[in-house]
């Protein structure tokens, strides 16, 4: 909602709704619109900027779910496949192809057959169109596609589609989508406490960051979709602390092109069994590096 009209539109805040999501980024915003046009009346409260959170600090790319084929979850990757090709379909104005190079090299995870193989099974899964699926190159053909490899042991690679996104545009986009179609939305609204009647939850408090005022939400259901902050959420609710959200963190290391001219999207795995991604993107050079750390209980 415009914070040109934000006082006016502070007047929907005095409603009750049906659902009152806690959380503006991809996940919120999904909700979101999945609920307003299944008829629910919606709001959704976010305590900074949309998509300011784990939403705008992604590798940016929409995935056809590769890595679980490596697990042989073979139902996930069918569904991830699918659910890409909508996003696709309905915004491809932020959502555009990205052909991605998986190398091998002796004695890595993957080889010429295996990967052959896992492409093909990930075609048909993912439901990958025809003119997108996968392609085997040989060690010539992967050079010169990419120099910057390294040649010493490559026996090839694969090559196949994921797609690209602006993150915190697709985020914003489909937020806008759901108002459209009736939901409101606030942000730099923090919900600080839940509010109960005889036990149950029957909506929240939410403080405006811009101005100092307080309000009470209330709402028939109430989801926390705040992604790493949702046990802070969970705290509010008085449960026992049986549960724990353990993070893993993805760090993104970012150079210029100038220092690091990769021409080409790699995928690779890496001797501790983890994937890693390089892509070059807008005059710049992004790695992914996932570890799994963060919450000790």
């Amino acid at each position: 909602m415009s914070n040109k009209f934000r006082q006016n539109n502070k007047e929907a805040l005095q409603k009750e709704y049906d659902l009152i999501v806690i959380g503006g980024g991809i996940t919120g915003a999904g909700i979101a619109l999945d609920a307003i046009t299944r008829g629910l009346s919606v709001i959704v409260l976010e305590m900074q900027d949309y998509a300011a959170g784990t939403s705008s600090r992604s590798t940016k790319l929409v995935h056809g779910g590769l890595r679980y084929l490596k697990n042989f979850e073979v139902k996930m990757v069918a569904e991830v496949g699918k659910e890409r090709e909508i996003v696709y379909e309905n915004g491809p104005h932020v959502t555009t192809p990205e052909w991605m190079m998986l190398p091998f090299y002796e004695k890595g995870t993957f080889g010429p057959f295996t990967t052959n193989v896992g492409l093909r099974v990930y075609d048909f899964l993912a439901g990958v169109k025809k003119d997108e699926r996968r392609q085997m190159l040989s060690t010539e053909e992967t050079i010169d596609r990419e120099p910057l490899l390294k040649r010493e042991g490559l026996k090839g690679s694969g090559y196949y589609v994921e797609y690209k996104t602006g993150d915190a545009r697709l985020t914003l986009e489909v937020l806008k989508k759901a108002v459209e179609k009736g939901a409101k939305a606030f942000n730099y609204m923090k919900v600080e406490q839940l509010l109960y009647n005889d036990g149950q939850v029957i909506g929240v408090k939410a403080h405006d960051l811009t101005d100092g005022e307080v309000h009470h939400v209330y709402g028939k259901k109430v989801v926390n979709a705040t992604g790493p902050w949702v046990d802070q959420i969970r705290s509010m609710d008085h449960v026992e602390k049986d549960k724990y959200l353990f993070h893993t963190k993805g760090v993104h290391l970012v150079f210029d092109h100038t220092k690091f001219p990769l021409q080409q999207a790699v995928y690779f795995d890496t001797p501790d069994g983890r994937m890693v991604f390089a892509i070059p993107r807008d005059g710049k050079t992004t790695w992914e590096l996932r570890t799994h750390l963060l919450k000790v209980t």
